[in-house]
């Protein structure tokens, strides 16, 4: 089930947009009550996952890296190419699944979740 994207979050410019679900601010607290500081998510290329939202800690973003906005107090930053995917006049939703297998390196994956993004139903054009 898709939990409803959180109104009122901002981009920091003119092209991508991103919201988040409530279930996403949950496990983002997880991951810090278990000690995690200085956290980041990166929308990325991963080696298996595609544009798959990761969260780390201590990261340290690539050069061409655009921040995008911020989920629970977290930076979110995406490569420029990615930004430049998605015009922004629909936001993408950062959400989790539950009871996944833990086959990432993402901090959420400590607890039997992942993060995921989802783009909006694409509509036909007549």
């Amino acid at each position: 089930m898709v939990s409803p994207p959180r109104p009122g979050l901002r981009a920091y410019h003119g092209l991508m947009k991103i919201s988040a679900t409530p279930a996403v601010d949950s496990v983002i607290g997880r991951v810090r009550s278990d000690g995690r500081e200085n956290l980041v998510m990166v929308l990325s290329n991963g080696c298996c996952d595609s544009t798959a939202p990761y969260l780390y800690d201590n990261y340290i973003p690539e050069p061409d890296s655009t921040p995008v906005g911020e989920v629970a107090g977290v930076s979110v930053v995406a490569p420029a190419w990615l930004v430049r995917l998605y015009p922004g006049d629909q936001p993408l939703t950062i959400d989790v699944e539950e009871g996944v297998i833990e086959d990432s390196l993402s901090l959420e994956t400590e607890f039997d979740c992942r993060f995921v993004l989802r783009a909006p139903a694409a509509v036909a054009r007549p």
